[in-house]
């Protein structure tokens, strides 16, 4: 199987940390989203990453399916629930960590595009939603404490966030939510994909 990313998206590492976890090997193929590849618009009409190529040809996007698809795959350990009760209470966390990865890559967008008059009313209202969600998670450290796809998403958005705003973790705000984090990023998976600058 072969992943077309990026190694700074925080979806593609949640994918790699999922493989990881599973001991699932990937064939890491590294995209350039500015001058997208004919083999990434081949693979996902959206030209997007992460996009998962299966042995077959098939092809899996976005993040949410093919971390569904690898915990298909590879049973143990398991990431999603099989008891409805728990199963939606885990995909409903990682909706919300997906959901901060989403408020977080807009806020650096925006940035990126618009570094000198860039709109400063959106990113204080997406600054809101940043500490809103860290406020939730903060309640929710108990049901984190298991390795989930939830936990994963979690980590990744915080260590996107870390790497891109660093500003917006404080992490003394949010004591419970710090303790989660410093020790799930000690896990080798997430130690070995560390997003990195250029």
């Amino acid at each position: 199987m072969k992943l077309l990313y990026t190694p700074r998206s925080p979806y593609a590492r949640k994918v790699r940390v999922v493989a990881i976890e599973k001991g699932i090997e990937l064939g890491l193929v590294s995209e350039d989203l500015v001058n997208k590849s004919p083999g990434l618009v081949k693979a996902n009409p959206l030209g997007k990453i992460p996009t998962l190529i299966l042995d077959s040809g098939q092809t899996v996007f976005d993040s949410p399916v093919i971390c569904e698809y690898l915990d298909s795959i590879q049973p143990k350990p398991a990431l999603i629930p099989k008891d409805p009760d728990k199963r939606f209470a885990v995909l409903t966390l990682a909706a919300a960590a997906d959901g901060l990865m989403d408020v977080t890559v807009a806020m650096f967008m925006e940035k990126v595009r618009h570094p000198n008059d860039f709109n400063a009313a959106f990113i204080a209202a997406n600054e809101v939603t940043v500490k809103r969600c860290f406020a939730y998670f903060e309640t929710q450290t108990a049901r984190l404490k298991e390795l989930s796809i939830a936990s994963i998403g979690l980590a990744g958005a915080i260590g996107y966030l870390n790497f891109r705003m660093p500003q917006l973790w404080q992490s003394t705000d949010y004591p419970r939510l710090a303790r989660w984090y410093e020790e799930f990023s000690k896990r080798p998976s997430m130690r070995e994909t560390v997003p990195k600058e250029k």
